[in-house]
């Protein structure tokens, strides 16, 4: 999927009305095609959902402790599997042929055949994980890939949560927003766990190609807010919705198909733009309401070639100096959704919206970057002045939006019937 957009950490910042940019302009790339699978059922029990924190090479070391001292070390189709491990924390793993070689403080080292590795703290201590300087809830699997390792947290959906709405939300918005949140935030994953299941070992990404995850949290609104929405999940037509989020829709929305998805079971009612009509003066309390960027042709030129040759698309890999971008398409809600790039020699090239701004915002640099795919563009010269709205992908729940629903003294519930619109919310499991 499509990134939804980091709005912030817990810390306050000292403008809320401005995001913070380097999180939210760097793009991932388009997702990869897999066959589409059906939106879930609402699940009657609470999931266990599989989080990477990190992608690792193989020499690199990972070392994890445990505030009590103590960690469970097993595998899976390993040495291991039948007499799991009591070690003195902390420890230290690296690959060592096909499996592992883990060194415990005070025993000596030990070989662990090939297979997943699962590092947990003992049962009933309720103890985090730390690895990286952080704790993080859940197990820990470590799994070889080609390229290298990854770490993998498996961890109860409701204990997932707080780290999710801690990462995503301004620690001074309403508890509205925050309920808002956690229920997008846990329909979201709930979805992302029924479409990866038995397709690779983890479900989501610690970061924008998922949620932002901070890990182990205790952030009183962020606690507060999963706990007294558990369980509750968005449903149309007795599914869960996947529910995209982004910082600030600028007012108008996308949907999800063609955007954030190419899956045509998510081109549902509460996940497409309508017309627009309920979006007015949405989140114009942030700074990114409207922006602008100016960058070169030639850059423009370069970026849609290299994702031209990223994509497969011969045509883009090709592309001439523009020397116009018009807005070639636009939905219901009056957002660009297709680009048309036209050159001196008569050249014309498409290429969707959202496609355009990953181009674009591929190298990482955030004054030559788009903030939405919502723009308007005016040649003057070698450049492109492009004047535009809001900030992310437009889909579903407008964070900032929330937060003024909020301010106003909105539910939750009315916030999500706003941005999901025809969805219910359902309580699936206790």
């Amino acid at each position: 999927m499509a990134a939804p957009p980091v709005v912030q950490s817990a810390v306050v910042p000292h403008d809320e009305s401005t995001p913070p940019s380097s999180a939210e302009i760097a793009q991932p790339s388009k997702p990869l095609p897999i066959p589409p699978k059906p939106l879930p059922s609402p699940p009657t029990t609470e999931p266990i959902v599989a989080i990477r924190i990190a992608e690792l090479t193989a020499t690199a070391p990972v070392v994890v402790d445990a505030a009590g001292g103590r960690l469970r070390v097993s595998s899976v189709d390993g040495s291991l599997s039948d007499a799991p491990w009591n070690a003195a924390a902390p420890i230290e793993i690296q690959v060592h042929d096909d499996g592992w070689r883990v060194r415990a403080r005070g025993a000596p080292d030990r070989t662990i055949a090939s297979g997943e590795l699962v590092i947990n703290t003992p049962s009933g201590t309720g103890d985090p994980l730390m690895w990286n300087k952080k704790s993080w809830p859940g197990a820990l699997r470590l799994v070889r890939t080609r390229t290298g390792v990854d770490l993998v947290m498996d961890v109860p959906m409701e204990s997932y949560l707080p780290g999710v709405i801690a990462k995503e939300l301004y620690g001074s918005w309403n508890p509205e927003t925050f309920r808002a949140q956690a229920i997008a935030a846990r329909s979201y994953a709930v979805v992302e766990e029924a479409r990866w299941q038995g397709r690779r070992h983890y479900d989501m990404v610690a970061g924008q190609q998922s949620q932002a995850w901070m890990g182990a949290t205790e952030n009183p609104k962020a606690v507060a807010a999963v706990r007294e929405t558990r369980g509750q999940v968005l449903v149309h037509d007795g599914v869960v919705v996947a529910a995209y989020y982004s910082s600030a829709c600028g007012g108008r929305p996308a949907s999800a198909l063609g955007v954030v998805t190419d899956n045509p079971f998510h081109d549902i009612a509460p996940l497409r733009a309508g017309d627009g009509s309920s979006r007015t003066s949405c989140c114009q309390s942030t700074s990114v309401a409207s922006w602008k960027v100016t960058i070169p042709l030639a850059t423009i030129q370069s970026r849609v070639q290299s994702w031209g040759r990223g994509t497969g698309r011969a045509d883009l890999a090709a592309a001439q100096v523009p020397t116009a971008i018009e807005v070639a398409h636009k939905n219901a809600a009056n957002r660009a959704t297709q680009i048309r790039l036209r050159s001196r020699t008569g050249e014309t090239l498409t290429i969707e919206a959202e496609d355009f701004r990953r181009a674009m915002n591929a190298a990482g640099d955030a004054k030559t970057s788009l903030k939405s795919s919502d723009f308007a563009v005016r040649i003057s010269g070698k450049n492109a002045e492009l004047t535009g709205r809001g900030f992310g992908h437009g889909v579903g729940l407008c964070q900032h939006g929330a937060q003024e629903m909020s301010r106003r003294g909105h539910s939750h519930q009315q916030i999500l019937a706003r941005y999901y619109p025809g969805s219910t919310v359902v309580k699936a499991w206790n």
